[in-house]
């Protein structure tokens, strides 16, 4: 009876960290494979540009959210440190030689993001 009792035990804590995994796992910004699209967001593939130079690389793309920036800036605030990542202030952030950039484009709705990644 004790296995049981484990079997059950083990089975509702999987479901409970299925359920825990953030929904934003599933969808990441194209040219850079581990960054995820938060608040909403959903990128325009037509408008990634992807630069390889000797310099290093860059990836600019735009997406849009209905959500406010504030959402979208919070949304990162909490999830980019737990994949490395430092934040400089509440748009920027680097990871070793990575630096990121988020600008609002414009005002009203739709929210538009400008994701900028330079690397070194």
């Amino acid at each position: 009876m004790g296995h049981g009792r484990n079997w059950v035990r083990g089975a509702a804590l999987a479901a409970a960290l299925l359920l825990a995994a953030p929904a934003w796992a599933q969808e990441y910004l194209s040219g850079h494979e581990d960054l995820p699209l938060l608040a909403g967001l959903h990128q325009d593939p037509d408008s990634v540009t992807v630069f390889d130079t000797p310099q290093g690389r860059i990836v600019e793309t735009f997406a849009q959210t209905p959500e406010p920036a504030q959402a979208v800036f919070a949304a990162y605030a909490e999830a980019l440190p737990q994949m490395g990542w430092t934040r400089r202030s509440p748009s920027r952030y680097v990871r070793g030689a990575e630096t990121l950039v988020f600008e609002v484009v414009g005002k009203g709705s739709p929210t538009v993001v400008r994701i900028l990644l330079t690397s070194d």
